[in-house]
């Protein structure tokens, strides 16, 4: 019986493993699709990559990483001029919808 028992929790163990690469093969799919459709990289990528640079920085011995953050915290970034609103002229004497009439 004691053969019965380790044979049923392999194939258990086994159907839990292809459940899990499975459920990852998903994942993977759906995050490359959402990341070629909106552009933005999956959160993991991200990690990586940034796993790597403190690797990078630790191997030639700079201070890259966490330790080249400015006096802010922050790391230092290119400054590009960003426009979200575009000024016009307000004219008091434009014409204007009546009160109470409805277009």
């Amino acid at each position: 019986m004691n053969w019965i028992a380790r044979i049923i929790m392999g194939l258990l163990g086994l159907g839990f493993l292809a459940a899990l690469l499975f459920g990852l093969l998903c994942y993977i799919v759906f995050a490359t699709l959402r990341w070629l459709l909106t552009g933005r990289k999956p959160q993991v990528v991200m990690v990586w990559q940034q796993f790597s640079e403190l690797r990078k920085g630790a191997r030639f011995g700079g201070q890259r990483g966490f330790g080249s953050a400015g006096p802010s915290g922050f790391e230092s970034q290119r400054q590009d001029d960003i426009v979200d609103v575009e000024v016009r002229e307000v004219v008091e004497d434009a014409p204007r919808l009546q009160p109470g009439r409805k277009s």
